[in-house]
Formats: C-alpha cells, structure tokens, sequence
C-alpha cells in the first residue's frame, strides 16, 4: 500500500525532475499530451488534453468544477481562462498548492480558481455541489477507485459529470510476463495501482452512472510517452553518477525509471491511456 505521505514526498522531491523534463514551469501541467493534427509540440499537446476532455465533459461557462488531485493548477487555469469554469482544485501536497496559487494569481484568475488542501476520497463538500468533477491522471493514486467514484457521486448535482483522464490495465488482455516491470513503473511513481478498463466501468456503472464511456487514447499520447522515455534514456547516465554522488535521491532514480518503462508498456498494450466520463442521473 502507498501512503498519502509517501505520494506528498514523491511529488516535492520529483518537482525538479517535472521542471526540466516536462516544462511545468511553461504548462503548469504534469500530464501526457494529446496529440492530433492540430497539436503537434509538447506544450500544445499538454494543454490539448484538457481540450479533449473537457469537450467529453461537456464543460460549460459558469460550471462549477471540482478539480481532484489538482497538481500545480494546470487544468484549473486552462479551464478558468479557456471555457470560463468556476474552478476549486484540492490536493493533498501543500507545497504544490502553493505553487498553483501563485500561477493563477500571475494569471489573473485567482477570483475564478480556489484551491484546498483535501483528498479526493474524503472531501468537505456538501451533496450536490458540483456540475464536474475532474481527475486529471490523480485518481490512480487512490487505492480503491471506487471510493473516489463513490465520492465524486455523492458531490455532483443530478445530471453532473465526472471526467477522469488516467492509466488503465489492459484487462481484456492480461500480460503476466511484464508483472514485474509493471510494478516497478508504478512503485517508482508513488502509484497502488491501476484498474482495468472494464473493473473501471464496471464500478462507475454498479455507484449509479449512467452514460458511461471509455476512450482509448493511447494512440495520442504515445509521442507524450515516447519523450518521457527519451529523457530518461538520455539522463541515466548522468543521473547514476548523481545517485552514486549522492545528488539524487531513491525516490528521484524510482522516478526516473518510471519514465522508461511507461513507454515500452504503453506500446506492448500491457496498459492503455483512457478517457472516461459518465453522468449522475
């Protein structure tokens, strides 16, 4: 089992590695990218998957948005300033909260945006609050995913919706030989574990969704995984060297072979990048 303290610990001691390899600085985003003919660079694509969900979403002017697992504020400012969404983003890493914070004050949206420190399994809102609620590549660090889609049930208005981008175990086919690896990528992301695509829709479907829908959008965002892999392909080296040095840490080295083994997983099927949404009735 992960700890909510041993996630908070991989973060701020990753916030470095996200800086140079993933341009946070420049996005505010800590996800993959969706690529498609009109999104063709990192930054574009990064900012389009909050395009692309949204639009499943069905994300209107005004909406009142629960960000679950809100990092540094990326998908509430693209929301706030792009679709004029009542944003609230909740985390449970402080350090990141301060930093979204401040984006979206240098943004100019600090009256459209507020940001809690709380899980997403456990939160503070009364029933029937949100329009959306959001989980941008967060909810695979619950435990039981249920229990965020049960509390996400519990918050929307009837008719919301929850939209949650994440990566899914291939449940249809399973790949045992690649156990191993699998379990390494996730341990070196602070991440439990991944659902299944059908265990996913399946829970949604028992909670009380209705309109349930899965896209598979591993296709756009392999170019996404792919620049991950070449940075840590092209880092290792060096990285070793500042292990052994004692400049990098456990946790930074655990990090960094996540980011290599997400690619040849994501390109053998052994997991799938999906987008899913479903409604309260």
């Amino acid at each position: 089992m992960v700890t909510e303290q041993e996630i908070i610990q991989y973060y701020e001691t990753c916030d470095s590695d996200y800086q140079l390899v993933w341009g946070t600085n420049r996005s505010f985003s800590l996800h993959y990218g969706y690529y498609d003919a009109n999104h063709i660079s990192h930054k574009e694509a990064v900012q389009n998957t909050n395009r692309v969900l949204a639009t499943k979403a069905k994300i209107q002017p005004n909406d009142l948005v629960l960000d679950a697992g809100c990092g540094i504020g990326g998908s509430c400012i693209w929301l706030a300033r792009n679709i004029g969404a009542q944003m609230t983003g909740i985390n449970i890493t402080a350090y990141q909260l301060a930093k979204a914070r401040k984006l979206a004050t240098k943004q100019g949206l600090k009256d459209r945006i507020l940001f809690e420190e709380m899980s997403f399994l456990d939160t503070r809102f009364e029933d029937n609050t949100f329009d959306v609620v959001w989980g941008m590549e967060s909810v695979c660090y619950a435990e039981d995913k249920s229990e965020f889609l049960k509390e996400a049930f519990r918050i929307l208005k009837p008719g919301g919706r929850v939209a949650v981008a994440d990566g899914f175990i291939n449940d249809y086919e399973p790949k045992p030989a690649y156990e191993a690896m699998t379990q390494s990528w996730l341990d070196g992301w602070a991440v439990p574990n991944l659902w299944g695509q059908k265990q996913f829709t399946d829970s949604m479907k028992e909670i009380g969704y209705k309109n349930v829908d899965f896209s598979n959008a591993s296709l756009n965002v392999m170019p996404s995984a792919k620049r991950m892999y070449k940075a840590a392909d092209l880092a290792k080296t060096g990285a070793k060297i500042l292990e052994i040095l004692k400049f990098r840490n456990q946790i930074q080295a655990g990090n960094f072979r996540a980011a290599e083994y997400q690619y040849p997983l994501l390109l053998e099927d052994v997991w799938r990048y999906g987008l899913v949404t479903g409604e309260k009735p």
